[in-house]
């Protein structure tokens, strides 16, 4: 089943109310937005897809419309945080998308077995691993560790899927499919 027709599935039971208050209850000003396009106009990543606008993110969740937005486009934010600094009305994009991305998650909206699929996180392969800690010293974000079985994991709210601990890896243990949103930026 695709995560399209899954998420189709499973929006049904969404309830509009709870979605908005539970994103009021982690940004209590995310209402506030007056669509300036201040978080649009600088994030990276609006500039390299078309796909993604965390004005539009916003605006849709005021409006309602959750089966806009609650789908595996949350996941092309990088969460870098430069939409918070420059939104006038501090609404917070990052932590908005935080919000509906757990959302997402607590509701069996989408898995993670989804998002790997997707090419948003890193997944180790446990039987390849060889414990070096060469991704734990090599990722900037901190997301590889070694678990209490004794093998490096990926810890998916740290992940970039940015690639350099997959190629790090000496025993080519970690994986990482290719990021559709990677593929639309042109030159």
């Amino acid at each position: 089943m695709s995560v399209e027709s899954l998420t189709e599935k499973l929006l049904e039971k969404v309830q509009e109310p709870k979605l908005k208050a539970l994103v009021s209850g982690q940004v209590e000003s995310f209402d506030q937005c007056f669509r300036c396009g201040a978080c649009s106009g600088i994030c990276p990543v609006k500039k390299t897809t078309q796909v993604f606008d965390p004005r539009k993110i916003i605006h849709l969740l005021l409006l309602g419309f959750k089966e806009k937005i609650l789908n595996e486009v949350l996941w092309y934010c990088s969460q870098c945080g430069s939409c918070v600094p420059v939104c006038p009305m501090d609404v917070k994009p990052k932590e908005v998308i935080a919000a509906l991305r757990k959302f997402m998650l607590d509701e069996g909206l989408i898995t993670l077995d989804d998002l790997f699929e997707l090419g948003k996180f890193a997944r180790v392969i446990r039987d390849k691993c060889i414990v070096c800690l060469t991704c734990v010293r090599l990722c900037p974000f901190s997301a590889p560790v070694i678990n209490l079985e004794g093998y490096a994991e990926i810890q998916v709210d740290k992940c970039k899927a940015c690639g350099i601990c997959v190629q790090g890896c000496p025993a080519r243990a970690i994986e990482l499919r290719k990021n559709p949103e990677y593929m639309e930026v042109r030159y």
